[in-house]
């Protein structure tokens, strides 16, 4: 009788033992098939979460930030000022920009709009402070540098004057051609935006304005700015976005703890992944080990019976190691089967979830940043994991069963038969 039939056979009389065994093996080799996946889908998840979070602060900070240094500067009531009387805020430390704006009130047959007048001969300032133009333009274009005798209407002040993109408008007896829509939101204003110069013409206000929009070069320096601004001009009314301030120091705190908290969990996973790796190959091995001992010392007579026989300790080292190996296999095959319906629940539950973006915590200008939450992930069995997991199986039982297979190529007839 070969090897193979001998070794069959052999598990085949020890079914009860056989199949505990390959229960056991099968579902520790089922957790060590869905560790490396696991371990490469959270690390993915992680480092997406890392360049999402990154990407957002960049967009919040590139807005937020302009709107957190904003300083508001005018007189009690909005009335009218000169801008020449106040060219020294200039000149001021940590000011690096200062825009003027015309903002009027006019009526037209009982229909109230602002006439908003904005600065456009600059067109790096734009650029660098395109919070001061209209937001959420929904047709056409929003003013830019060098325009002149053309509008951004509104969309209420648009349906007012049953006009859109292209058309003419008259604002208070001269005609603009309108090249963009501002959609509604519940903070804009019901307004005409344009030309600061074209603004100053139509209300006659010549080199007049209501207020100065005054940026500081960092939210650290808004306050001690807004000062220094009061200080200087008295009569002028300063305000700052003190609580957004706080929100934009708030956040960029927030989200280097998030980005730490996401790199830890990156480490988390690796360690954790590669510590039950090897856990589980020293308990299989072992497993597979202690097993076949134990059927060894119980088949003493029988190897010996066998090399009376004329069994060569060849062939009884291959029929040990075979039965290991064939044990092993059985156990990973039952194992891929089980990583194929489960290797997402066993992924979620061995290794520390990942770290993914969540709930907004700070939204500007439609532009929100998330907060860092705990991610269940999905692992799927690839052939290539398949494969591997056969080889393991076969590998574990052949390395548990090679000392109790030398063992029992060493005994000999004489002192096995005298085994009890």
């Amino acid at each position: 009788m070969g090897i193979l039939s001998r070794a069959t056979r052999s598990l085949a009389r020890r079914k009860s033992r056989s199949l505990l065994l390959i229960v056991v093996l099968s579902f520790t080799l089922a957790m060590l098939i869905s560790i490396p996946p696991s371990i490469t889908a959270s690390k993915a998840t992680t480092q997406a979460t890392i360049n999402d979070l990154t990407a957002a602060t960049k967009a919040v900070n590139s807005t937020v930030s302009i709107v957190a240094t904003e300083i508001d500067c005018h007189l009690p009531g909005n009335a009218i000022m000169n801008e020449t009387d106040y060219t020294n805020l200039t000149s001021i430390d940590d000011v690096t920009a200062v825009i003027p704006i015309l903002d009027q009130r006019e009526t037209n047959d009982n229909f109230t709009y602002d006439v908003y007048g904005i600065p456009l001969d600059n067109a790096a300032l734009l650029s660098n402070y395109w919070t001061v133009l209209p937001t959420n333009i929904t047709g056409g274009r929003n003013l830019q540098a060098g325009d002149s005798g053309v509008v951004v209407l509104q969309e209420q002040l648009a349906d007012y004057f049953g006009v859109g993109v292209g058309g003419n408008v008259n604002i208070l007896n001269q005609t603009f051609r309108v090249v963009g829509i501002e959609g509604y939101t519940p903070v804009n204003e019901t307004a005409v935006y344009l030309n600061l110069n074209d603004a100053q013409a139509v209300t006659d206000n010549a080199g007049n304005v209501t207020n100065f929009k005054v940026f500081a070069d960092s939210v650290n320096n808004v306050e001690s700015v807004a000062n220094k601004i009061g200080a200087m001009y008295p009569r002028l009314s300063v305000s700052i976005a003190a609580s957004l301030v706080d929100s934009v120091i708030q956040m960029q705190t927030q989200t280097n703890e998030e980005l730490q908290m996401a790199q830890t969990s990156m480490s988390q996973i690796q360690s954790t992944g590669t510590m039950e790796i090897g856990i589980i190959i020293v308990v299989d091995t072992a497993i597979v080990l202690l097993i076949m001992l134990y059927t060894v010392r119980e088949r003493t007579r029988e190897i010996g019976t066998l090399k009376a026989l004329g069994a060569s300790s060849m062939a009884i080292l291959g029929q040990f190691i075979f039965e290991g190996i064939l044990l092993s296999l059985i156990a990973g095959i039952v194992a891929i089967l089980i990583g194929t319906v489960g290797a997402t629940s066993i992924a979620n539950l061995l290794l520390p979830r990942p770290i993914q973006a969540g709930n907004s915590t700070v939204s500007t200008a439609g532009v929100s940043l998330g907060s860092a939450l705990s991610a269940s992930i999905a692992i799927i069995i690839t052939p290539e994991l398949v494969l591997l997991g056969l080889g393991i199986a076969v590998l574990l039982g052949a390395l548990g069963s090679l000392y109790p297979a030398w063992r029992a190529a060493r005994t000999r007839p004489a002192e096995a038969m005298r085994y009890e």
